[in-house]
C-alpha cells in the first residue's frame, strides 16, 4: 500500500450527503471512488425565480443609468421656480403665472409719476441722521397714477405699490412699499376711466311736503333719479325750473348721465319690479336712449350712476355707504320750521308771541306731518316728517364733453317722480335760500340731531351759491400718495421707477420689503404688473444729461421691460451639487454594474468524491492575544466542520503569533482529548465519534462572548460555561440525548472524562508565559491509527526576534533585521532547520558570504506573515514521504481556510464550501480564487448594531451583487482560498528588493520566503484578492451563515476599521505606483472611470451641439449637423405631441427641452458604442485564449465579468478618494440653511 492512510465510513447517511464505501478498517488498498457521469442541461431556463429576479434587476440598473443623468441634466437646463429667481438677492418673488410677466410689455406709461423735485426745498433730509446730524439723503412725496387696461388680463384684483431708486441704473434698491401709500395700500382702481368717479353727498332730509296730499306720495312707489349736468347753461335751467319740476323730456337736454333708484323704501317687503321701468333690485332701467322704460326722444345718456346708503343717517363725517337695496334704506323724522329768520326776531320782541314748542310724536300720527299754519292759538309753523336717508350719489364711466362751456367738475341734481306723476320729476331736496332754516332729522326721542335750532342765536342763516351746493366730487380711484420714511439715497442722479405687484406676491409666504432691500436690474416685468419710471437730479437746480433718460424726466419704457431670461441652476453652489453627485453616481455604477452579470454555476450538493480531487484541507487559526477559551472555541469549531467522508488530510492550524506557552499546553490536552475518545465499535467508526463529539461541542459554544469566557474581562467564568468549554456539557448530552451511556462502558467513557477534567483545570489557569521568541515552535498531532482519521493538529509558532527600536522595520534582509544562510545546494526539507540558524545582521558587520543566500526571517509582523508561514509549512508536512498519497492528489491544489480566534465555523461550513471550487459535473473548476461567507455576531442584532459590525451593508448587498461576476472580496477570516503549486516549485523566491543600493543605485534582487498572501500592507485579504482578479480567476460568494463570531468592544472595532482605511490607502498607492504584472488593466480601468464621469460632466454642461470627435476631426462636421438637425426636429415633434399649450406658449423652454434630449441622446449612443467596442474586444480575445488556446504576451480580460471585477478592484483601491463627499454635504447643508 502506497505512504498514506485510509479510513472507513460509516453506514448512516448525516444530513443528508452522498457517501461512498471506501472499505473497513482491515482493507488494505485506498480504493477511489469515480466521479459522477451525470450531465447537466446546457442552459438553465431564464424563467425560473432566480432568472426573473435578476431580469428585474438589470431593468432597474438600466433605469438608473438612464434617469439620474437626465434628471442632472434636467436640473441645469430647465427653468428655475419663479420663487428662486434671483437668489442672490433678498427675496422678492418673481410672476409665476402663465402670461404674467408678460404683462407689463403691453402697456404704455402704465404709471403716471410725478417729476424728481428739481429744489432743495422740495427735498426731506430728515429721513436719516448720522450721530445726530443730518446727511445728504433725501427722500420725497411721489404721486402714482394707475392706468393700465391690461392688468384685467392678468386676474391683478388688487395691486400694492413698491418704489424703487439708483443712481447708476445698475444697482437698485427699494425705497417705499405699500406701507408709505395713502390713502389706501393699494390702487383701488386700475384705469383712468374706472378710477375717475365723481360723488355727491345729498342732505339728511329731504323736502318737506307741500300738503296732505304729497304725504301719502312719499310712501308709495317712488323713483328717485340723479341728473347729472357738465353743462352751465343746463345748470341754470335746472335751477330755475318753474315749481321745481322738470318735464321728462327735458332730460335728453339738461342730462349728460342718469341713474338712480325706485320701488318702496323704509324697510318695505313690497318688490319693486312692480314699478314700471324698475328692476328687482330697486334701481332705475336706463338706456342711452330711455329712463324707467320711457324713450326720451334726442337723449344719449353715458355713464353710470349708483346710489348708496350712508349709515345711521349721519349729517356728519364721512359717509360710509352700505350696499342695501331701496326697500332696505332706513328712513328718519325730520323737522322743518317754515318761518322765516325776519319773523322769529318779530316775534321775539312781543311777549307771549314767541316760536311754539315742538310738536312731539304724540302730536301726529305715524307718517303724517303736523300741518303748518293750522288755526288757533299757538299755531306751529313747524313739522315733523318721514325722510329718506342720506346717501351718496357717485357718477362714474363719464367723460367731460368737448368744448369750453363745461364745469371743472360735474354737478347734479336729485329728482323724484312717483307711479302718479308719471312723466314729471321733481327736486327731492329743498333749496336753501337764507329765509327758512333748513330741515334738521330728530333723534329717538323727537330731539334735533344737529344743534338745538330753536336755541340758536338769531341771525342770517348762511347761504350756499346754487353751484356749488350741487357740485360732485371727484374720486381718484386710481391715483395713490407715496408718503415715504425712508431715504431714496443721496441728493443727485436718481432713478425713481414705480412698480405694481400683485398680491400673490403676499400670499407665496413673503412678508414685507425691508428698507433699502437690494432689487435685480431691468427688465422689471418679471417682478411688477406694471411699471414706470422717472430720472433726474433730485434736489438740484442743475439738470445736466443723464443715460436712459429723456429730456423731459421719463425713463425710456423699453429700458425698464423687455424678454425675461429665464433663470436656470447654474450658479456656483448647484454646479458643486451637481458634479458632486455625479461622482456619487458613478461610484453608485460601479458598485452596482456587477449584478448584470450572471453568477458563476458550481456543483449543488457535496459529495466526498469532490475531496478526491484535493490534496489536503486547511484551517488556519491566527491568534496573537486572545485567551485559551477563545482559540479553543476556534478549533473546536474548525474540527467540528471537518467534511464527512473526507479523502483528503484534514488539517488544523493553530497559528500562536505570541509563542504562549500555555496556549501550546492547552492545545496538546485537545490532542489528548481526542486520542480518549471512544474507538470503533460494530456499527460507527472513530472518525463518526469524534465528528459526533465536536458537532455538540460546536453547538455549545457558538453563541458564546468574550465577555462570558473573560477574555478581555478580569474575573472568574462561571462554571457552566467552564463545562461547556471544557468539553462537559457536551459529554453529558452524548450520554442522555445520542445514547453513548448505553453505547459505551464506563470504562471505555473514563479516559475521555480524565481528558476532560484535565483540560478543565487547565483552562481555569489564566497564567500566561513566552518561551522562545526568537525561534520557531512547532508541534504536531495525528491520531495513533494515521488511517482511522483524516484529522491532523498543528500548533505553529513562527520566530519573534526581539527587533532594536531603532531600527526601522524592512521586509528584506538589511542591518537591524534578523535573517538566515540558505545554501546553494540547499534543500527544502531543510527549511526549519536553517531557520533555527537565524540571526540578526549587525550594523558595520554585514555578512557578504556571496557562497549563501541571506533570507529575512520575518518579512511580514503581521497577521499575513503567519498564513504564509503556515502555508509552506504544511505544503513541507505534506511532502514528507509518509505523507504521501502516492496517486492524482499529491499533486493537486488544497483548500486553505482562514478564521480569525474570535470565530467560529460551523459544522457544515466545508459541506457549504466545496462545492463552490467544483463545476456542475464535479470537475475542479482552476478559475475559482477562493469563496467568502459573510461575518455573523449573534450578540449584535440588527437594531443595535450601530457601528456595523455584521458588516450587514457588505455582505447583504454588495457581495450579493459583486458575486454575480466573481468580484466578492475576501474579508480574512471565513475565506477558503484554492492554493495552487506547481511541481518542483521552491519555498524560496527570488524577489525585487523595493530599496535601490546605496553604491549602485540598482534595486537588487534577494531570496525570500514564498508568499502566498500579500504581505505589504494591512490589508491582506484585499491585496490577495487583488492579485486573484489580475490573474484572471473568480471568487464565490457564500450567503449563509457558516461561522459564529464573538464581537469586539466598540473601541478595539473602531481600531480595526482604522485599520483598514489606513491598509486601503498603502494598498492603492502600492498598485498604482507599482510595476507588477496585470496592474495596467487597473489602470485601464481606472482611467475608463474617469472618462466616464468626464462625460458626465461635459453632458451635464455642454451647451453646443457637437461632439469631441468633431472638434477633433474624426467625424465629418457636415454630417454630423445633418443628423443633428433631423434628431431636433423629431424631439420638437414629440415634445408638441406630450405638450403643445406649453411650449406654444413658450418657446424657449422648448428649445432647452430639445437641447437637453439631444445632449443626452449624444452621451447615450457614445457611452453604448464604447463598451460595445470593449464587447467586441474582449469576445475576440475570448475566442483567441480559450477557444484557438493563443497565449498572449501580456494578461488582459477575455469576459466580461473580468472587467466587472476590475471595476470592483478599482472601487476598493479608489473609494478612499472621495472622503471629502461626507465633510462637502455637511458644509453644503450649513450653506444652504
Amino acid at each position: 500500500m502506497p505512504p498514506g492512510y485510509s479510513y472507513q465510513s460509516d453506514s448512516s447517511d448525516e444530513a443528508g450527503y452522498s457517501t461512498s464505501a471506501i472499505g473497513s478498517d482491515d482493507s488494505q488498498e485506498n480504493t477511489l471512488t469515480p466521479k459522477s457521469q451525470q450531465r447537466k442541461p446546457w442552459c438553465r431556463s431564464p424563467f425560473s425565480m432566480a432568472g426573473v429576479c435578476h431580469a428585474c434587476y438589470v431593468c432597474q440598473f438600466l433605469i438608473f443609468m438612464v434617469v439620474f443623468p437626465l434628471w442632472a441634466k434636467w436640473l441645469v437646463t430647465s427653468p428655475m421656480p419663479t420663487q428662486y429667481w434671483h437668489d442672490t438677492y433678498p427675496k422678492w418673488p418673481a410672476i409665476g403665472a402663465v402670461g404674467g410677466q408678460e404683462l407689463a410689455l403691453n402697456a404704455v406709461n402704465p404709471i403716471q409719476m410725478t417729476a424728481i423735485p428739481q429744489t432743495p426745498d422740495s427735498c426731506n433730509y430728515s429721513c436719516s441722521a448720522w450721530r445726530g446730524f443730518r446727511t445728504a439723503e433725501m427722500n420725497f412725496q411721489v404721486s402714482l397714477t394707475l392706468n393700465d387696461s391690461v392688468l384685467s388680463k392678468g386676474y391683478a384684483h388688487t395691486v400694492y405699490p413698491v418704489l424703487l431708486a439708483s443712481a447708476d441704473f445698475k444697482d437698485w434698491w427699494v425705497v417705499a412699499d405699500r406701507r408709505h401709500a395713502w390713502p389706501s395700500p393699494f390702487w383701488r382702481a386700475r384705469t383712468a376711466k374706472a378710477g375717475h368717479s365723481y360723488s355727491y353727498l345729498t342732505d339728511t332730509c329731504t323736502k318737506p311736503p307741500a300738503s296732505f296730499s304729497q304725504v301719502s306720495d312719499q310712501f308709495t312707489g317712488t323713483y328717485v333719479l340723479a341728473c347729472v349736468t357738465w353743462s352751465p347753461t343746463a345748470f341754470a335751467k335746472l335751477e330755475s325750473a318753474k315749481g321745481d319740476e322738470i318735464d321728462e323730456s327735458e332730460l335728453a337736454t339738461l342730462c349728460s348721465t342718469v341713474g338712480g333708484v325706485c320701488g318702496w323704501s323704509c324697510d318695505s317687503t313690497i318688490p319693486s319690479d312692480r314699478l314700471p321701468g324698475c328692476t328687482v333690485d330697486g334701481t332705475i332701467e336706463v338706456t342711452p336712449t330711455s329712463v324707467g322704460g320711457t324713450q326720451i326722444p334726442h337723449a344719449n345718456f353715458a355713464g353710470k350712476v349708483e346710489m348708496r346708503e350712508c349709515l345711521d343717517g349721519s349729517s356728519s363725517g364721512k359717509c360710509e355707504t352700505a350696499t342695501g337695496l331701496f326697500k332696505s334704506w332706513k328712513c328718519h323724522k325730520c323737522l322743518y320750521d317754515s318761518s322765516t329768520a325776519e319773523e322769529d326776531r318779530r316775534l321775539q320782541l312781543i311777549p307771549g308771541m314767541g316760536p311754539s314748542p315742538i310738536a312731539g310724536d304724540d302730536d301726529i300720527l305715524p307718517g303724517v306731518a303736523a300741518a303748518a299754519g293750522g288755526a288757533g292759538k299757538g299755531a306751529s309753523t313747524s313739522q315733523i316728517y318721514f325722510s329718506l336717508p342720506r346717501f351718496k350719489v357717485i357718477a362714474s364711466g363719464t367723460s367731460v364733453p368737448a368744448g369750453t362751456d363745461v364745469f371743472s367738475q360735474p354737478r347734479t341734481f336729485i329728482l323724484t317722480s312717483s307711479e302718479a306723476t308719471k312723466g314729471r320729476w321733481k327736486k327731492l331736496y329743498k333749496t336753501n335760500d337764507g329765509k327758512t332754516k333748513p330741515p334738521v332729522p330728530l333723534d329717538s326721542k323727537g330731539k334735533p340731531v344737529d344743534k338745538a335750532w330753536s336755541e340758536e342765536e338769531p341771525g342770517s342763516i348762511p347761504v350756499f351759491d346754487a353751484a356749488s351746493a350741487h357740485a360732485m366730487t371727484l374720486q381718484a380711484q386710481n391715483r395713490l400718495e407715496i408718503e415715504p420714511t425712508w431715504c431714496y439715497g443721496m441728493q443727485g442722479p436718481m432713478y425713481l421707477v414705480a412698480c405694481a405687484v400683485n398680491s400673490t406676491l403676499y400670499d407665496s409666504g413673503f412678508t414685507r420689503f425691508k428698507a433699502g432691500q437690494q432689487a435685480a436690474p431691468p427688465p422689471f416685468n418679471d417682478r411688477c404688473m406694471a411699471v414706470s419710471g422717472r430720472c433726474g437730479h433730485a434736489c438740484q437746480a442743475e439738470q445736466p444729461a443723464m443715460s436712459n433718460c429723456t429730456a423731459g424726466g421719463f425713463i425710456q419704457q423699453h429700458l425698464l421691460v423687455g424678454p425675461v431670461k429665464e433663470e436656470k441652476n447654474q450658479t456656483t453652489p448647484v454646479w458643486l451639487f451637481i458634479y458632486v453627485l455625479l461622482i456619487g453616481f458613478g461610484v453608485k455604477v460601479v458598485m452596482l454594474c456587477p449584478g448584470i452579470f450572471s453568477p458563476y454555476a458550481h456543483c449543488r450538493r457535496y459529495d466526498p468524491v469532490l475531496t478526491e480531487s484535493l490534496r489536503y484541507i486547511v484551517v488556519c487559526v491566527p491568534s496573537a492575544g486572545e485567551n485559551k477559551c477563545t482559540v479553543l472555541r476556534n478549533v473546536v469549531g474548525a474540527i467540528g466542520c471537518m467534511p464527512k467522508d473526507c479523502k483528503c488530510r484534514y488539517h488544523v492550524a493553530f497559528v500562536d503569533e505570541g509563542h504562549r506557552a500555555e496556549q501550546k499546553a492547552a492545545f496538546a490536552k485537545l490532542g489528548q482529548l481526542i486520542d480518549a475518545i471512544p474507538r470503533s465499535t460494530m456499527s460507527t467508526s472513530y472518525s463518526f465519534h469524534v465528528s459526533q463529539f465536536f458537532h455538540q461541542w460546536v453547538d455549545d459554544t457558538k453563541k458564546l462572548e468574550l465577555k462570558l469566557v473573560k477574555d478581555g474581562v478580569k474575573g472568574e467564568m462561571e462554571t457552566s460555561i467552564l463545562e461547556r468549554m471544557s468539553g462537559r456539557t457536551t459529554l453529558r448530552k452524548l450520554k442522555r440525548e445520542q445514547g453513548w451511556e448505553q453505547m459505551f462502558p464506563a470504562q471505555v467513557l473514563q479516559p475521555l472524562e480524565a481528558a476532560i477534567d484535565v483540560l478543565e483545570q487547565d483552562l481555569k489557569n489564566t497564567k500566561r508565559e513566552q518561551r522562545d521568541l526568537h525561534r520557531d515552535d512547532v508541534q504536531d498531532w495525528e491520531p495513533e491509527d494515521r488511517n482511522s482519521l483524516a484529522l491532523r493538529l498543528h500548533y505553529l509558532a513562527r520566530a519573534k526576534p526581539p527587533e532594536d527600536e531603532r531600527t526601522i522595520k524592512a521586509q528584506h534582509v538589511a542591518p537591524g533585521t534578523w535573517y538566515y544562510q540558505v545554501p546553494v545546494k540547499a534543500q527544502q526539507s531543510d527549511w526549519l532547520r536553517l531557520r533555527a540558524l537565524g540571526k540578526e545582521m549587525v550594523y558595520g558587520l554585514e555578512d557578504d558570504d556571496i557562497t549563501k543566500r541571506n533570507v529575512p526571517l520575518r518579512t511580514s509582523r503581521g497577521k499575513a506573515g503567519g498564513l504564509n508561514f503556515t502555508e509552506n509549512y504544511l505544503s513541507l508536512y505534506a511532502d514528507e514521504p509518509k505523507n504521501l498519497y502516492g496517486d492524482q492528489r499529491d499533486d493537486s491544489p488544497y483548500l486553505f481556510s482562514i478564521c480569525d480566534a474570535r470565530h467560529q465555523f460551523q459544522t457544515d461550513f466545508f459541506h457549504t464550501t466545496i462545492p463552490y471550487f467544483f463545476d456542475e459535473d464535479q470537475n475542479l473548476d482552476p478559475r475559482v480564487g477562493f469563496t467568502q461567507c459573510p461575518q455573523f455576531f449573534h450578540e449584535m442584532a440588527d437594531k443595535l448594531d450601530y457601528l456595523d459590525n455584521n458588516n450587514a451593508q457588505f455582505f447583504r448587498l454588495n457581495c450579493m451583487i459583486r458575486n454575480c461576476c466573481g468580484g466578492v472580496s475576501s474579508c480574512g477570516t471565513n475565506g477558503t482560498w484554492a492554493i495552487y503549486h506547481k511541481p518542483g516549485d521552491s519555498i524560496w523566491e527570488i524577489e525585487k528588493t523595493r530599496v535601490r543600493d546605496a553604491e549602485t543605485k540598482i534595486k537588487s534582487k534577494e531570496y525570500v520566503e514564498r508568499r502566498t498572501f500579500h504581505e505589504s500592507c494591512k490589508v491582506e485579504d484585499t491585496a490577495s484578492s487583488l492579485q486573484q482578479v489580475l490573474k484572471g480567476n473568480h471568487s464565490q460568494f457564500i450567503n449563509r451563515r457558516l461561522s459564529y463570531g464573538m464581537a469586539k468592544n466598540p473601541i478595539d472595532y473602531l481600531a480595526a476599521v482604522q485599520r483598514w482605511a489606513e491598509g486601503g490607502v498603502v494598498l492603492s498607492l502600492q498598485t498604482f505606483l507599482s510595476c507588477h504584472k496585470g496592474v495596467y488593466m487597473i489602470w485601464f480601468t481606472f482611467l475608463f472611470f474617469i472618462l466616464f464621469l468626464a462625460s458626465l460632466f461635459n453632458m451635464v454642461s455642454e451647451t453646443r451641439d457637437t461632439i469631441v470627435l468633431v472638434d477633433m476631426g474624426l467625424v465629418d462636421k457636415d454630417w454630423f449637423d445633418s443628423l443633428m438637425i433631423k434628431l431636433t426636429d423629431h424631439v420638437r415633434q414629440w415634445a408638441f405631441l406630450i405638450n403643445p399649450n406649453a411650449f406654444q406658449r413658450n418657446p424657449q423652454l422648448l428649445n432647452d427641452y430639445v437641447q437637453m434630449t439631444t445632449h443626452f441622446a449624444l452621451w447615450v449612443v457614445g457611452l453604448s458604442c464604447c463598451l460595445l467596442a470593449i464587447f467586441l474586444a474582449t469576445e475576440f480575445l475570448k475566442v483567441l485564449q480559450r477557444g484557438i488556446g493563443c497565449k498572449l504576451p501580456c494578461i488582459w480580460p477575455d469576459e466580461m465579468r473580468w472587467w466587472g471585477r476590475l471595476l470592483i478592484s478599482m472601487d476598493n483601491l479608489t473609494y478612499f478618494l472621495w472622503f471629502w463627499t461626507a465633510f462637502f454635504w455637511i458644509g453644503f447643508n450649513y450653506y444652504s440653511a
